[in-house]
């Protein structure tokens, strides 16, 4: 399903390596955690994972394609279809409330719109009654967890969650976490990257970042 063989990636000019020689290999299905301090470059890897960053060196295999090789509109296309991104920053747009923020990615990915298929993932994160909120009118815990639903909508076969549960409270920690073990019983296969080592324990595989490199943890 996720495949890297060999990949590196600097910034400024070479001067801040973030990740050096990175190979991994993720089966269909799995769920892999991936703990590691700030700057050990564990979004990045994510975000060559999702073809929004492009490594210097190295392939980048996920789900049957080279995705290095792929154009950038058909890339895009692919990315909508195949890979639900949770990043760190919820992102709301803040011109729509939560129900359609949610509702987006499925005209990104080509897909029918369901509000139905919205309204229950909004509940399930425990945001039942919410649905016409704008982001400026809800918690951080809400956000992240109205920005999981909208990585989940598509029934993308990936999906990669940046530091989803990061300084939320327990509930919302819970909700999350219930939503991404729930979709990997599904069938998805989960990547995340967390500062907590205690939701390692939720993963069937646990990997550890240090200084752009990757071991098992």
């Amino acid at each position: 399903m996720i495949r890297l063989v060999g990949v590196s990636k600097s910034y400024g000019g070479g001067r801040i390596r973030a990740l050096s020689d990175v190979s991994l290999e993720a089966a269909a299905g799995s769920f892999v955690v991936i703990t590691g301090p700030s700057g050990s470059g564990k979004t990045t890897l994510l975000h060559v994972i999702g073809g929004m960053t492009r490594p210097e060196r190295g392939e980048v295999q996920v789900a049957g394609k080279s995705i290095l090789l792929l154009p950038v509109p058909e890339l895009s296309a692919f990315r909508a279809r195949a890979i639900g991104m949770i990043f760190q920053l919820p992102s709301l747009l803040p011109h729509l409330d939560a129900l359609d923020n949610v509702r987006l990615p499925l005209y990104f990915a080509g897909r029918t719109d369901d509000p139905t298929a919205a309204r229950a993932l909004l509940r399930a994160a425990g945001l039942e009654g919410r649905e016409a909120a704008f982001g400026h009118e809800l918690s951080a815990g809400q956000e992240r967890r109205v920005a999981v639903a909208r990585a989940l909508i598509v029934g993308a076969p990936i999906i990669l969650a940046d530091e989803p549960t990061g300084d939320l409270d327990p509930d919302s920690e819970a909700a999350i976490m219930k939503m991404l073990t729930e979709a990997n019983g599904r069938g998805a296969t989960i990547i995340m990257t967390t500062h907590n080592p205690a939701l390692r324990s939720r993963a069937g595989r646990s990997l550890a970042m240090k200084d752009g490199r990757l071991s098992e943890d």
